[in-house]
């Protein structure tokens, strides 16, 4: 890679990181020495230290006292992680949330239904009745509908899926208080009745459809409330 004249730190990261992508870096491996590759990149210790620190938030690499910089075990949920930041910054584009999670809920909710496990339709339950209990309370309703789309990731049984509902959960959140605030709890509750109800039957054509027609809703009466 060509040595730009700008940004030198993420100019070394990008070269850090290609070499953990490509494998020449390996899981477990201990990393070059700071000296050595300032001198081989031709930049300051400095800049390779940015570029590890940045490494370590993004778990990509652990720093072990008094022995070195190793390589961690890359997943596709440690990228994820790099995204938080930008994602958090948009998170009044409630319709692009809104489409997110209709590609990835539908589908959720699908597996869920596949996997069909009996500890998942039991929380699914719970946060059922927490919805009911608490219509009138916004703050508690919110949560327990969060933890209903939560449970339903967690019973996909994918890593990814989980990881990416976990890192979002804080948006999320935010997210469902604010259309609370301009729908209401009514229509949700008929929905989220019909989802639990088709994952607990194991149905996942049905489960993806009540998902699909429960967030399509949402979207429909949101842009009218934006006219």
């Amino acid at each position: 890679m060509e040595r730009p004249r700008g940004n030198i730190g993420e100019y070394v990261y990008k070269i850090m990181e290609e070499r953990i992508i490509s494998g020449e870096w390996k899981p477990g491996t201990k990393i070059t020495p700071e000296t050595q590759l300032a001198k081989e990149l031709n930049v300051s210790r400095m800049s390779i230290r940015e570029a590890i620190e940045r490494m370590v938030a993004l778990n990509l690499v652990i720093k072990k006292h008094g022995e070195g910089t190793y390589v961690n075990q890359v997943t596709p949920s440690v990228y994820f992680n790099s995204l938080i930041p930008m994602i958090t910054l948009e998170r009044d584009n409630y319709l692009d949330i809104l489409e997110f999670r209709l590609i990835v809920e539908v589908e959720s909710a699908m597996l869920c239904a596949q996997r069909r496990d009996p500890d998942i339709i039991v929380q699914l339950e719970e946060c059922y009745e927490e919805m009911l209990g608490f219509q009138e309370q916004p703050e508690k309703f919110t949560v327990a509908d969060m933890n209903f789309h939560m449970t339903i990731a967690e019973g996909t049984g994918n890593t990814l899926i989980i990881k990416i509902n976990q890192v979002l959960k804080s948006l999320l959140e935010y997210h469902q208080k604010v259309l609370y605030e301009h729908l209401g709890p009514t229509g949700g509750i008929k929905e989220h009745k019909e989802i639990l109800e088709a994952i607990r039957s194991g149905d996942q054509d049905l489960s993806g459809l009540y998902m699909k027609r429960h967030i399509e809703r949402t979207i429909t009466d949101l842009k009218k409330i934006k006219r």
